[in-house]
């Protein structure tokens, strides 16, 4: 099988599945990932014959694909930024709205220099703390999460990308873990903030595969877990303190009244896509 017949073969497969443009989109991650070529190379190579290892993890792929299973998840690998990430259903899928969290930190003028102290909360993956720690050498970041099996690919993740981040397991709903929390200059996250009541309206490849722990809240109350960081913040953060949000559009008034009740100044804004997406609050 030649590299342009895999790929009008996975074409004609994604096609039922997704649009034009993201069927491209797999297409190419998997040929990619298979061949390690990129698409300028693959298209000047595209007679060439996929080896008959490549070709049986072409056909696993192919099937895996066509049960709806993220191809992130498919390939074990997903990008952040300039980096790879391995990823598999302990944790969500990385995002670009959250590169646009992070870069926004990173270039907010409020960074302090060498020693501040970071923690994400709910690492997952760990794509945050790893993205901003390669950025930000001179910064010592936490990570945090509830799921023991997703913090062990945090560390896996910033052991791949040679950085050191220190991981611990901490459940923020349970107020008698907050010991373990450190005072910190910047807290950042990208909560669960997806009510039950819309589980089934999202596309069934993220629906059926990733962490529900990781998506979903209470429909009675949406916000909790911005409530929850928020009240971290107030024991935690240092003077000055300062957290990033990644939020739901549909409740970016519901947060931010919470927060400014509770003293904090902030700032809202939108994704690349338009939305209400992140905010910036800041403790004096």
């Amino acid at each position: 099988m030649t590299i342009e017949v895999a790929n009008r073969l996975l074409l004609s497969s994604l096609s039922e599945l997704y649009d034009e443009r993201e069927s491209a989109s797999i297409s190419s991650m998997v040929l990619e990932h298979l061949t390690g070529l990129p698409k300028s190379l693959r298209l000047m190579q595209k007679t060439d014959l996929l080896s008959a290892k490549q070709e049986v993890l072409f056909r696993s792929y192919i099937q895996e694909l066509a049960n709806h299973r993220p191809v992130q998840y498919v390939l074990k690998e997903a990008w952040f930024g300039p980096m790879s990430f391995y990823v598999d259903e302990n944790v969500l899928i990385p995002r670009p709205e959250t590169e646009e969290l992070v870069d926004w930190l990173l270039k907010d003028n409020s960074l302090r220099g060498p020693g501040t102290i970071v923690m994400d909360i709910g690492t997952g993956s760990g794509c945050i703390p790893v993205y901003i720690k390669k950025k930000r050498t001179d910064f010592n970041v936490l990570g945090i999460d509830i799921s023991e099996a997703a913090l062990e690919i945090a560390k896996k993740n910033a052991e791949k990308q040679d950085v050191h981040i220190h991981f611990f397991q901490c459940d923020v709903r349970d107020q008698t873990q907050w010991g373990k929390i450190p005072a910190m200059h910047i807290i950042i996250s990208n909560p669960p903030y997806i009510p039950e009541k819309q589980k089934q309206i999202l596309e069934k490849h993220v629906r059926d595969f990733e962490p529900g722990l990781a998506l979903f809240v209470p429909d009675d109350d949406p916000i909790i877990f911005y409530k929850l960081i928020g009240q971290i913040a107030l024991q935690k953060l240092m003077p000055g303190g300062v957290l990033f949000l990644e939020i739901h559009h549909d409740y970016a008034k519901d947060i931010m009244d919470w927060y400014e009740k509770n003293g904090f100044t902030l700032e809202l804004r939108k994704d690349f896509s338009g939305n209400n997406r992140m905010i910036k609050a800041e403790k004096f």
